[in-house]
């Protein structure tokens, strides 16, 4: 009979599930952690990675199966002895969330995951910009399109969705007119001002538990297609970023880990664009640089060690890979 600890994975088919599943099984814990899956489909790469691997009822094409979702996730936390969940898919965090204090009462389990006040600010880039500026931290300015003199206005600026990711919908703006068309196609757009280039773009992550940072780490990164294709860290990044990113963290209260798209203006000020309140897409590609945030979150919760991390500087590429199944 196996002696490992069982945690739970989802999104099995998402960059961040995998992300986590590989954090675990290609560290020291592998001999210590059973993985155990989560998905909405089948046959997803990450479920041939886990000892077992589940599909839940979906509940984006049927909310009324919101029900059978929870009892379902509960049934197979307890069937597993599950004692720790984290949460891969974006739109769950909010279900976890609201969920999480029942889930945790029913399983004895951890559920990964920040409050629903840190998950809605992080969601909403309106409300980040509001979080940023209520708590005097740097930001960029932004507006509704009910909130724009177009006179005073100083191009190129960024209009986005106020709830997405990955990109989509973003475009970068020269003028009044092509300003107003853009802001026609979205159905709740922000408009932004630009902040610097894509050179001095910086994925940051932080771990929060027990009401204080336990580790940070800063990226600079190449974007392709939406997700981040080259990191490079160095010991040498401006310390403004990484202390920025703590005030942050302080004033939001996440749960585990937080991570954080910025960029530097032209005076060297880093500004925050994007907070996602969850593990990110990097979360192996940070293990590589030495940040191994599964491994420190899984033995600091599970057998209160608190993990040291030796970083090394270098770049990391993503490529596409295949994987056989027999």
């Amino acid at each position: 009979m196996s002696t490992k600890i069982n945690i739970g994975v989802t999104g099995t088919g998402s960059l961040i599930g995998q992300a986590i599943i590989k954090s675990v099984q290609r560290s020291s814990l592998n001999d210590k952690i059973n993985c155990v899956g989560f998905d909405y489909f089948e046959s997803t790469v990450g479920s041939f990675w886990c000892n077992k691997n589940y599909v839940l009822p979906d509940i984006l094409k049927d909310r009324t199966k919101e029900t059978f979702w929870l009892e379902t996730i509960v049934n197979v936390v307890l069937e597993n002895k599950i004692r720790l969940l984290f949460i891969g898919v974006d739109f769950e965090l909010i279900l976890f969330a609201k969920y999480k204090k029942e889930i945790e009462e029913k399983t004895n389990a951890i559920v990964m995951v920040s409050s629903s006040k840190v998950i809605e600010i992080a969601d909403d880039k309106y409300l980040t910009y509001k979080f940023l500026k209520e708590n005097n931290l740097f930001h960029p300015e932004s507006y509704l399109p009910d909130q724009i003199n177009y006179e005073d206005l100083q191009f190129p600026m960024i209009v986005k969705p106020r709830v997405g990711a990955r990109s989509v919908g973003v475009s970068k703006i020269f003028n009044a007119d092509s300003l107003r068309s853009a802001i026609q196609k979205l159905k709740e757009p922000i408009i932004q001002e630009c902040i610097g280039n894509d050179q001095e773009e910086f994925t940051c992550g932080v771990i929060f538990l027990n009401d204080e940072i336990k580790q940070t780490i800063v990226l600079r990164r190449t974007l392709k297609e939406g997700n981040t294709f080259l990191s490079y860290f160095k010991n040498d990044f401006p310390d403004i970023i990484t202390e920025y990113v703590k005030n942050v963290a302080v004033h939001l209260q996440p749960f585990g880990a937080c991570n954080f798209q910025l960029r530097l203006d032209e005076k060297g000020i880093p500004k925050i664009f994007e907070i996602n309140s969850r593990h990110s897409g990097t979360t192996y590609i940070r293990s590589l640089f030495g940040f191994m945030e599964i491994e420190y979150i899984i033995n600091q919760i599970l057998f209160n060690k608190e993990l040291k991390f030796q970083m090394k500087e270098g770049t990391v590429v993503r490529f596409v890979d295949e994987f056989f199944v027999d």
